[in-house]
């Protein structure tokens, strides 16, 4: 046995709890495990998955990596990257927490400013859509069409002229001037700004309750400044000379102030022409109900009468220069000054004429039948005479001596000799014709006009109208 010295210590070691009760180790390693597993779950189902999705802009409005992503106005992540696209266009990544969920089809973004302190104080605002549409995967595309850029102030007065430039920065000037001394009154109305936004707000709401009114409104307000716009030249004129005219009022105050004496005057006698004229408005009034349905087609006449008249506008034109053309003698106009001289003229020509006309009647009723005749002489007689030769003119003729007939008897044509007897008649060759009618020289007509025959004065009791030219071929 080995007793130690007096002043020497013993270590002796310690029993752990675990070894004096063998059966608690276990469970608490069992209970360290457990607590180890619940943390790393924790963890791993707590911690932040940011989701990454790239957004296209027109133009980036001076984004810088490190900028905001906001969503109603919380931040929900930062701008990763800013570069150019292939087709020229803004590429900007960003990320978006996990805690606010995927981004859905059909969200918008836009670029907006901080405020008007800083340079390049910009930040990403999206406005998500409905979950109950399709999630967007991570790196997913937003493209142009839902991505709303920017618009710098410089890019505004870049749109103006620099007319209307000049005037805006003289109205700046002139309210920088109008303010001066009177910063009290200007913060009193500063304190009435938000009685007045409230004012708005509630307008806002009246007139957003007719929105299809305020959009029709509004674009009949839009084409109304179109047309001003289209016409300012003649505005700018028109003001130019209002203040022309002002001057001049302004310079000749005596004449206006005798004007404005006689106003109540003019206004009296007015009001008594007014009040005289007010029993005749019940009569208007009649004639409009009365009116009111004739003329409900007035309308679509007149939109049809409008081409009619522009096609007509070259007619009207040529009419004009017809009736009233420049110059003297050319035009219908200077025809009927000359009438009154020719009339003279006529009065004695013309009776003469009639007299003549009169007196020629009968002759020219006698020839009349015989123009049948006469037109085929001079066609037959021209048929005839009308070849010649180194010798000059000489008439064709054909003798019919009606010796041989013609035929075909199996074997070919033939020419048979006709008897001694029948030699030289022809039925179509006729003579004695010596008393034929007018109009017998050419073939009977379907309707019986030719050959004439007349039981008036042209009456010819010589006249034969079995004599006539019989139709042959």
């Amino acid at each position: 046995m080995h007793v130690a010295p007096e002043n020497e210590h013993v270590y002796i070691p310690a029993i752990s709890s675990a070894a004096r009760h063998p059966s608690r180790a276990p469970r608490r390693l069992a209970f360290a495990a457990l607590v180890f597993v619940a943390v790393a779950l924790a963890w791993v189902l707590l911690r932040d998955h940011p989701h990454q999705y790239r957004v296209v802009f027109e133009n980036a409005g001076q984004l810088v990596k490190g900028d905001v992503v906001r969503i109603g106005g919380t931040g929900v992540g930062t701008v990763k990257s800013v570069d150019l696209s292939a087709d020229d266009q803004a590429q900007v990544d960003i990320t978006v927490s996990g805690a606010y969920g995927r981004l859905h089809e059909g969200t918008t973004a836009t670029i907006r400013a901080e405020g008007l302190t800083g340079v390049a104080s910009r930040y990403v605002d999206l406005s998500p859509a409905s979950q109950t549409r399709p999630a967007l995967d991570d790196h997913a595309t937003i493209r142009g069409d839902k991505t709303t850029s920017l618009v710098e102030i410089d890019q505004l007065f870049n749109t103006l002229e620099p007319k209307t430039r000049e005037g805006l920065r003289e109205f700046i000037k002139g309210s920088a001037a109008w303010y001066g001394g009177r910063e009290p009154a200007a913060n009193r109305s500063a304190k009435e700004i938000p009685k007045t936004l409230a004012t708005l707000s509630s307008l806002a709401g009246e007139i957003t309750s007719e929105s299809a009114t305020f959009e029709q409104f509004l674009t009949e307000t839009g084409d109304a400044m179109g047309a001003i716009a289209d016409h300012r030249d003649q505005l700018t004129q028109l003001v130019s000379n209002t203040r022309q005219t002002t001057a001049a009022l302004g310079a000749d105050t005596a004449s206006l102030t005798k004007a404005l004496d006689s106003v109540p005057g003019a206004l009296d006698r007015g009001s008594a022409t007014f009040a005289a004229l007010r029993p005749a408005l019940v009569d208007l009034q009649h004639l409009t109900d009365t009116t009111r349905p004739a003329t409900k087609d007035l309308a679509s006449f007149m939109r049809h009468l409008t081409p009619v008249l522009q096609e007509a506008t070259p007619t009207i034109g040529q009419l004009r220069r017809m009736f009233a053309k420049p110059g003297g003698a050319n035009d219908l106009l200077d025809a009927l000054r000359d009438l009154p001289a020719l009339g003279k003229l006529t009065d004695k020509a013309f009776p003469s004429g009639t007299k003549a006309l009169k007196d020629s009647t009968p002759i020219f009723s006698f020839v009349r039948p015989y123009v049948p005749d006469l037109v085929s002489w001079v066609k037959s007689f021209g048929g005839a005479a009308g070849t010649y030769d180194a010798n000059g003119h000489y008439i064709r003729s054909v003798p019919v001596f009606n010796a041989l007939t013609y035929g075909n008897d199996g074997s070919g044509p033939q020419l048979t000799p006709r008897p001694v007897g029948d030699r030289g008649t022809n039925p179509a060759l006729t003579n004695g014709n010596l008393q034929r009618c007018p109009g017998a020289s050419t073939p009977a007509p379907a309707d019986g006009s030719a050959p004439f025959v007349d039981d008036g004065d042209l009456a010819n009791a010589q006249c034969d109208p079995s004599q006539r030219v019989r139709a042959t071929g």
